[in-house]
């Protein structure tokens, strides 16, 4: 994977950070150590005591763990890469397909068989400007002479990616400008002697020749002009806009879930999920070798096919219903003795009254799991309380006539309901129909859902 270029460089940056943290935490640490007794500086006992702290690590920043911002950065990574994809969907571009991380950050393939690619470096807007000698742009000159010596003439382009200034001095760390310098003379003979020097140590740190250095530098560009770091799904919003047809047809909210599924598929294309999915018996086969490169390849690569269908499931994808959690009902609400009145007013047995009881503690047992787990546990209840209350409706809507009691009819039609809305796919978070009728019952016992139009509870 490529590297992410924060406000650090290197690891010698970050463990030089990480040693005087130690140090000044060493300090710290030694200047709390008091001896109890002042009669002869000992510790009592022979053990030191330390004065307690108020800080919480909840409640600190981590300083010395910068993971969560490389993982921003490669996220950035992955929604250029999606940005890439939107040009699969332009005519005027000839793109035929996208690969993500595979040899380059992106990997670009053109309609003629030729290919691009691209480092795509990000820093922060307190760091320095980019130059020649950074180490982030001298190994992606060496990448790219790697790949220029390993895939001779297959590669029409290399492209430096960032969306951090540039130097622009006109000199030999002017990166810019030391590629225009490549690009204006006819071959390695025809440089300065600084540009010599620096072709020479490309071509060593790629072991090869400084012929096949040059024909790399000389195609190669460096832009400045990606979208800062809180700014990538907003261009990337506005990009899909432009090239998908069908984004005119969408609300806004739309538009940015299709965005953002297509950023978790290039995620995925990034970090070799295929082999999630490889079947158990790959290893067996006659050449499992080749089949694992067949699906490492199909999983890092993204074509117009499969970048519509990812967009078409982030627009279908419908929201959930939840609502102000003031006006949400908690699991475990109602009482189980108006349960049992209601369904026996609807002609259920003792039998069927026993087993609406269980399902109804089932069903609340799971939610109450759900907002002790997750943080939005209490509104996945309400969720799918809200979605069995609209079926439990339209099935006594159905079920209701003249013959009374209607209840068993009214239970057929809810659970036909059940299983239809299976087929429709909506977000139910692992609920059987089990639990679903169990929320029913739930609802039942809260007064919400009635099993006949007569009410002999009321009269008690």
């Amino acid at each position: 994977m490529g590297k992410a270029v924060g406000e650090w460089d290197g690891r010698q940056t970050r463990d030089a950070a990480h040693s005087v943290h130690n140090i000044e935490q060493c300090q710290v640490a030694q200047s709390t150590l008091q001896p109890q007794s002042s009669t002869d500086g000992a510790w009592p006992g022979g053990f030191p005591v330390l004065e307690s702290r108020s800080e919480s690590p909840d409640l600190a920043l981590a300083d010395s763990d910068p993971g969560d911002e490389t993982a921003r950065r490669f996220r950035y990574q992955w929604a250029w890469a999606a940005i890439m994809c939107c040009a699969l969907l332009d005519e005027t571009q000839d793109i035929s397909e996208v690969f993500c991380e595979h040899h380059e950050d992106v990997l670009l393939k053109h309609s003629d068989g030729t290919f691009t690619g691209q480092q795509v470096k990000t820093r922060a807007p307190d760091q320095p400007v980019w130059k020649t000698d950074d180490s982030a742009v001298r190994s992606s000159c060496a990448r790219f002479v790697s790949l220029e010596s390993q895939f001779p003439d297959q590669f029409r382009a290399f492209q430096f990616l960032t969306n951090h200034p540039l130097h622009s001095a006109g000199n030999g760390q002017d990166f810019g400008y030391v590629l225009n310098q490549m690009r204006g003379t006819s071959g390695p003979d025809s440089l300065t002697r600084s540009l010599r020097s620096l072709l020479k140590e490309l071509a060593q740190d790629a072991g090869c020749s400084e012929d096949v250095a040059f024909a790399a530098l000389s195609k190669t560009s460096a832009r400045s002009d990606l979208p800062k770091l809180g700014d990538i799904v907003v261009r990337l919003v506005g990009t899909m806009t432009q090239v998908w047809p069908r984004a005119a047809e969408c609300s806004y909210e739309a538009v940015f879930r299709a965005a953002q599924r297509c950023v978790e598929e290039c995620t995925r294309a990034s970090s070799l999920a295929h082999a999630d999915v490889l079947p158990a018996y790959l290893p067996a086969i006659s050449a499992p070798a080749d089949a694992e490169l067949a699906a490492r390849l199909a999983g890092k690569t993204m074509n117009k096919a499969r970048l519509l269908t990812v967009l078409d499931q982030g627009v279908d994808a419908t929201e959930p219903l939840y609502s102000d959690p003031r006006d949400i009902t908690e699991p475990g609400a109602g009482e189980i003795s108006l349960l049992r009145l209601k369904l026996s007013a609807g002609g259920f047995s003792a039998v069927s009254l026993n087993a609406a009881e269980d399902l109804r503690s089932k069903a609340d047992y799971l939610g109450v799991s759900w907002t002790k787990k997750h943080p939005e546990g209490l509104q996945r209840y309400s969720h799918v309380r809200s979605l069995v209350l609209r079926d439990a409706a339209d099935a006594f809507e159905s079920a209701k006539s003249g013959q009374e009691p209607f209840g068993l009819h009214m239970l057929s039609e809810l659970r036909a309901r059940f299983a239809r809305r299976r087929t429709v796919g909506p977000q139910l978070y692992g609920c059987s129909d089990e639990h679903l009728e169990g929320l029913a019952y739930s609802l039942t016992s809260q007064c919400k859902v009635y099993w006949s139009p007569a009410r002999p509870w009321e009269e008690q």
